[in-house]
């Protein structure tokens, strides 16, 4: 195995008070100097099913990767929505603050029901690909456009189905009796109902079997020397044939069990390993997250020896156990789960077992630990109309459990619920065949990784200064950021590179804000032709597969119902119009940095050949405001000024001779007429069907000697800011419009106090019925904690 060559993060801070260094590409790998880092995030929903006009709510936790401590090593996050085809929907950035965040999005009425994906990163997580970027299914109903590729059910027509056997450490050994694990596997990944039998070459029936409702199950088996085998069995009454793994002539077998202050390894050799080990050391090797947190030896003096290993001194979580000989080679391998000694008991409690319509609800949520000591912990809370599925996974199942193992987890918060007296071997056994094949850490350290991306302290600006007219860069440019709602320094410096490049790290500001940015050389000269790059860099989508959860037949019609009533008396956020067929038109398409496109569809571009007689305007504003359909002055609430003009409810992009101009400059508007030779306004639309206006200026070299080029009065969009999530106050029963609502309470945030205690009020809607509370933390020890419960509205 080859060893990972350790990176470490150096932090970027703030040089003074207004100034900001430039990044430093990271150097190259050293053992001695460097370590490396990892991040997970988790997203908590307040559900997992949706319809059009709705809000989806969520809150991010980040934290670090080796365990569940909340972490500040990042402060973006990207929350994106996905959908089926892999196309980016809507996307948040998040401002972590100490690990937590939260925002919501917006489901537009125009999208189609199916399956969509909420993905969330950071930068620092680039460099591994996928193995740290969370990911959630969700189902999205509409009722006025339903795909016909996306059903709630699927229908499979393929007939493909599997069983994998695992024996227990990794292989059969000759003469040993072993535990083997089987997981069974449809079409789409779900487990089989199955049962089945071990036969030898000469007929004999040596073991049965019979697998759980989920596909999975165990059996003891003791293969003979140079003795063959097959396994005859039935998914349901479909019978199969299938051949076990081959038993190795020489080898350690490995059989654990766990309790809550212990594992337990049986050690276990045939007499032909025994011979050539007796005496020497076997070591015994755990390790959590890919680091050593157990190293131990026994010597053998038979063939076989047992060991106990207290685990109150070992990190909680899924943790690896080998068994290496006296040359050091690996012989078996275990996954294990391991409790964790520090006990958090969490709970949510209602007031009230029942209440009415509209009644008024208090929900009181404690954490203690084991000693009944209370503990501050960050919080998260969704209160939802019982007719929703509920989630499958939790805080704690995705950090300890989703996040670890290769492949999706079926029901994964089973294995963490106290009322489950089964979940430990339900655990063990998952472990015994999930866990038995791929570990994210053995992947990393067996990978070559080569780190490109660094953690963001806040928002990134950077660009490049170049001649005006000649393509080349101009180094030692002093650049000035100024921005009036940045939250802290208002205004930062730096320096162009070689390259005529520049950057300005851990920028704070959310929504909308205008900025204002300059370059001048040292002798306090302005000059060059000042640009900047996208915001955001988008991050190739390649989700993980992931099976959709089950939908209730009647649940479709029963929001559908909901959603009606509500477009019905609410203002919805568009106005679904009949299906538009454009017919003999070629389609055009503009890629965006971003990863969207614009489409053609229909509109007629607005071609203006600039001529003499157009000189008489004061300036291309001026002109487009006489001149061009749909063009109006900005609005007196706009946040960057009023240079410019509006096309529909925005300013519109800009391509400059060719080139898109990406940080919306405002200064091509105060250009006069005699340095344009062109003008060309298309009206397109976006993936989600929005008006977008793009303006094509085709300027004379004289344009790009104007005296504005190293000056940039733009409006860049920063974090996001999360909607207050409404719920009303009735004070009474009086008739009014029906309140429908799904989600009755989302509270992101909470924090328990010095008692370990935090409570919210709500009311209920009219919906009658169970309703199901969910919540999800980490303590401020680290812990991450989940519980649920229920109530009834009569």
């Amino acid at each position: 195995m080859k060893s990972l060559k350790a990176v470490t993060f150096v932090i970027i801070s703030f040089v003074s008070g207004q100034i900001l260094a430039q990044q430093k590409s990271v150097p190259a790998a050293d053992d001695k100097t460097f370590k490396l880092f990892f991040e997970k995030t988790y997203v908590q929903t307040d559900r997992v099913y949706y319809s059009t006009g709705e809000d989806v709510w969520f809150s991010a936790y980040l934290v670090n990767g080796k365990s569940t401590s909340l972490t500040s090593t990042s402060n973006n996050l990207y929350v994106e929505l996905i959908n089926s085809k892999d196309q980016l929907i809507d996307s948040k950035l998040i401002r972590m603050n100490a690990g937590l965040g939260n925002g919501d999005f917006k489901l537009k009425d125009t999208l189609q029901t199916g399956w969509y994906n909420i993905r969330a990163y950071t930068n620092w997580m680039r460099n591994f690909g996928n193995d740290f970027v969370f990911q959630k299914k969700i189902y999205v109903t509409n009722t006025l456009k339903t795909s016909t590729s996306q059903t709630a059910n699927p229908i499979v027509t393929s007939s493909k189905k599997s069983i994998t056997f695992f024996p227990e450490g990794g292989s059969l050994v000759e003469g040993l009796t072993s535990i083997v694990a089987f997981k069974t596997n449809d079409e789409i990944g779900n487990g089989l109902k199955a049962k089945g039998s071990v036969i030898s070459s000469k007929g004999d029936t040596v073991t049965t079997f019979q697998s759980t409702e989920a596909g999975m199950g165990i059996f003891a088996f003791t293969p003979l020397p140079d003795e063959k085998y097959k396994v005859d069995g039935f998914y349901g009454t479909e019978k199969f044939t299938s051949a076990l793994p081959v038993a190795l002539k020489k080898g350690i077998s490995l059989h654990l069990t766990t309790d809550s202050a212990n594992i337990k390894a049986s050690i276990i050799t045939n007499e032909v390993t025994f011979a050539e080990v007796q005496g020497k050391p076997i070591s015994i090797i755990i390790k959590h997250a890919g680091d050593n947190v157990y190293t131990g030896s026994i010597t053998l003096t038979k063939t076989n020896a047992s060991v106990t290993i207290p685990t109150k001194d070992l990190p909680a979580g899924i943790a690896v156990v080998t068994l290496l000989d006296h040359l050091g080679r690996p012989n078996s391998e275990r996954l294990v789960y391991i409790q964790s000694a520090n006990k958090i008991n969490l709970t949510v409690n209602p007031d009230k077992a029942t209440y009415a319509a509209r009644e008024k609800v208090t929900l009181n949520v404690k954490a203690i630990n084991s000693l009944g000591q209370p503990i501050k912990t960050n919080l998260s809370l969704a209160v939802v109309d019982g007719i929703i599925p509920t989630d499958a996974s939790n805080i704690v199942s995705y950090l300890m459990l989703q996040s670890e193992i290769k492949g999706e987890i079926k029901n994964a918060d089973q294995y963490f619920d106290p009322q489950n007296t089964g979940r430990f071997k339900q655990l063990d056994l998952l472990l015994l065949t999930q866990g038995w094949r791929e570990y994210l850490w053995r992947k990393l350290a067996d990978t070559s990784i080569k780190i490109s991306e660094m953690p963001e302290p806040g928002i990134t600006i950077r660009g490049s200064v170049r001649e005006k007219l000649a393509d080349k860069p101009m180094p030692n440019m002093n650049i000035t950021l100024f921005g009036s709602g940045f939250v802290g320094n208002k205004l930062y410096t730096t320096k162009t590179d070689a390259a005529g490049r520049y950057f300005l790290d851990g920028l704070n500001w959310s929504g909308y804000q205008a900025i204002k940015l300059s370059s001048q050389d040292n002798k306090g000269k302005k000059g060059g032709w000042l640009q900047i790059d996208s915001v955001v860099k988008p991050f190739a989508i390649n989700l993980k597969k992931l099976n959709p959860f089950e939908i209730p037949t009647t649940l479709n019609a029963d929001l559908g119902s909901r959603m009606a009533y509500n477009r019905k008396f609410k203002i919805g956020d568009s106005i679904m119009l009949d299906e538009v067929k454009i017919v003999g038109e070629k389609k055009e398409a503009i890629l965006l940095p971003d990863g969207g496109s614009l489409m053609t569809f229909g509109y007629k571009d607005q071609v203006f050949n600039i001529t003499a007689a157009d000189y008489v305007f004061k300036g291309l504003e001026h002109f487009l405001l006489t001149k061009a359909e749909l063009a109006r002055p900005i609005p007196i609430d706009d946040s960057t000024g009023n240079e410019g003009i509006y096309f529909g409810s925005s300013r519109p992009l800009i391509l400059v001779n060719n080139r898109l101009d990406l940080q919306d400059r405002l200064d091509y508007y105060s250009l006069t007429m005699d340095q344009i030779n062109k003008i060309v306004i298309k009206h397109l639309i976006n993936n989600q069907g929005k008006d977008v206006f793009v303006m094509y200026l085709d300027l004379k070299d004289s344009a790009l000697r104007g005296p504005n080029l190293h000056l940039l009065n733009i409006g860049l969009n920063g974090y996001y800011s999360a909607r207050t999530f409404y719920s009303p106050n009735y004070v009474s029963n009086e008739a009014t419009v029906k309140d429908f609502r799904t989600t009755l309470l989302w509270a992101p945030l909470l924090k328990t106090n010095e008692k370990g205690e935090v409570s919210v009020s709500f009311y209920n809607s009219d919906n009658k019925g169970n309703v199901n509370i969910r919540v999800d933390g980490i303590t401020e020890q680290g812990a991450a904690v989940a519980t649920k419960s229920t109530y009834k509205v009569q």
